[in-house]
């Protein structure tokens, strides 16, 4: 029974990503059209967010706002982490691939999007499991503990913030020096 709920929430977050994505690289590829990168920075929306921001909006009881909300983190998710992979990838092999006769939109449809449908699929999976993981989670622990449910949540609210403000604080103070701006 358990693994049906799980497999059901499973399936709906993933379609609530499918769309989400289908916005977001439609925005991260309209920036690769225009410029060399995106002039925003989407580096907020990370794993420890994500898990954070979950459990909080774990606790709302209508399931459209629910969703809203869901969507919207997936598409700050997918957007940060495509975004991340195509400005890697661009800033290693776009010399490379220009200098070999490629035009820029052959480069963009051809390469960029090849090499990031996989980065993709991979972000829509990580973001449904990780948001499906704590739905199920919460909600079985409310439905079995309940007395013990709050301090669950907060002892999971206060390790997702603390694992937030750590891996903020390598992305901010990461190598410098070995990505050039």
């Amino acid at each position: 029974m358990l693994a049906f709920e799980f497999l059901l929430k499973f399936a709906y977050s993933l379609i609530i990503t499918m769309v989400a994505t289908t916005f977001a690289g439609a925005t991260v590829f309209s920036f690769y059209k225009v410029s060399r990168k995106p002039g925003l920075s989407f580096k907020i929306m990370n794993v420890p967010l994500l898990g954070l921001l979950t459990i909080i909006i774990s606790f709302v009881t209508d399931s459209k706002i629910t969703s809203a909300f869901l969507f919207f983190f997936a598409y700050l998710f997918i957007m940060r982490r495509l975004s991340e992979h195509l400005s890697k990838f661009d800033d290693v092999f776009r010399a490379f691939f220009l200098s070999m006769g490629y035009t820029r939109q052959e480069y963009l449809m051809n390469i960029l999007f090849k090499y990031g449908k996989w980065k993709l699929i991979n972000s829509m999976l990580s973001f449904s499991l990780i948001t499906t993981s704590i739905l199920v989670v919460l909600s079985e622990t409310r439905r079995l503990i309940p007395d013990q449910a709050a301090s669950i949540t907060a002892v999971l609210l206060v390790l997702f913030a603390i694992i937030y403000a750590f891996n903020w604080i390598g992305e901010r103070d990461g190598n410098k020096l070995s990505n050039p701006e």
